[in-house]
């Protein structure tokens, strides 16, 4: 009996063997293909554009979560510990995340492909102009980092991101080329449509409470006549406050627009001084109805403006 059970082990250990030589060698390199790239993005609107051109591709990590601001939030441990594994960085730079020198410093490795959203982009001179440099020899850029909230800006970040995938994973280059014509003629229909919809506007000039729409109202022609608080770490002077609602009597407008990440109370403090209401524009998302899609955040915002403005 215990010989006949060696025996019948020895045959399945020679058949194993057999089979084994069928099987061709599988590399390390080959084993991890199929894994997701570990990609963090520093907001929503940043993890929507990598999700939409890695697909599968990419699993995504966010740091600065919905409801959260970008310029006063700090990365817990956790999140500096996944973002520490990741292979690509997304953020937007321009000193929208104040946070972002130490943390890269600390947590990122040699490898690591760094997209900043603003680099190389004509950024716009404001009141606010916070300056921030991932490395010691970049040059310091100063200006509005709101540049997601431009469509036709939005294409050049998804671009780069594009690049960066690429260059990580260059075996599905093809693939995130592919994704990417898709996502671009998406912003073009975008384009399109807050083009033709703002046409419409009876009202061009808008007080806000932060100045994140600078280049959304560039690039439709609309004018922003008063913003509460430049900075956030900068309160308005009670003559500027009086300048805002000036200058809502004087236009005619209609509502104060305040951002869901920050406190709105001077804002309705201003609005009931005015004689108008309050109503939100929202840079980031992750808020219903929209949550995180991009399109439909844009969407959103331009709901609520039209309501106001048209």
């Amino acid at each position: 009996m215990v010989k006949q059970r060696g025996g019948g082990v020895a045959r399945l250990l020679l058949l194993a063997v057999a089979l084994n030589a069928l099987i061709p060698s599988v590399s390390w390199a080959q084993m991890r293909a199929d894994v997701p790239i570990p990609v963090t993005a520093s907001i929503l609107p940043l993890k929507f554009f990598c999700q939409r051109i890695g697909g599968q591709r990419v699993n995504v990590q966010l740091l600065v979560p919905p409801g959260a601001s970008p310029h006063t939030y700090e990365p817990s441990p956790r999140a500096v510990a996944l973002a520490s594994r990741a292979r690509v960085f997304v953020m937007v730079g321009a000193g929208l995340e104040p946070w972002a020198e130490r943390f890269i410093h600390g947590t990122t490795s040699q490898d690591v492909r760094l997209v900043e959203a603003a680099r190389g982009i004509d950024l716009l001179a404001d009141e606010e102009s916070p300056s921030w440099s991932p490395k010691e020899n970049h040059k310091k850029q100063q200006g509005n980092p709101h540049v997601w909230l431009d469509p036709l800006l939005a294409k050049e970040i998804c671009r780069r991101i594009a690049e960066a995938l690429a260059d990580v994973d260059p075996d599905h280059r093809y693939f995130y080329r592919s994704q990417l014509r898709h996502l671009l003629h998406q912003m073009d229909r975008l384009h399109e449509e807050i083009t033709r919809r703002v046409k419409d506007f009876s009202i061009r000039e808008y007080v806000c409470f932060h100045p994140s729409f600078a280049y959304f109202s560039r690039r439709y022609g609309l004018r922003r006549v008063g913003v509460i608080k430049a900075s956030p770490d900068k309160e308005p002077t009670p003559r500027r406050l009086r300048e805002i609602v000036q200058h809502i009597r004087s236009y005619r407008i209609r509502v104060v627009f305040a951002e869901p990440q920050l406190n709105s109370r001077l804002a309705e403090v201003i609005a009931r001084e005015a004689g108008v209401e309050v109503l939100m524009l929202d840079p980031i998302g992750g808020r219903p109805p929209y949550g995180s899609d991009y399109f439909a955040l844009m969407r959103h915002n331009l709901s609520v403006m039209e309501s106001a403005m048209r």
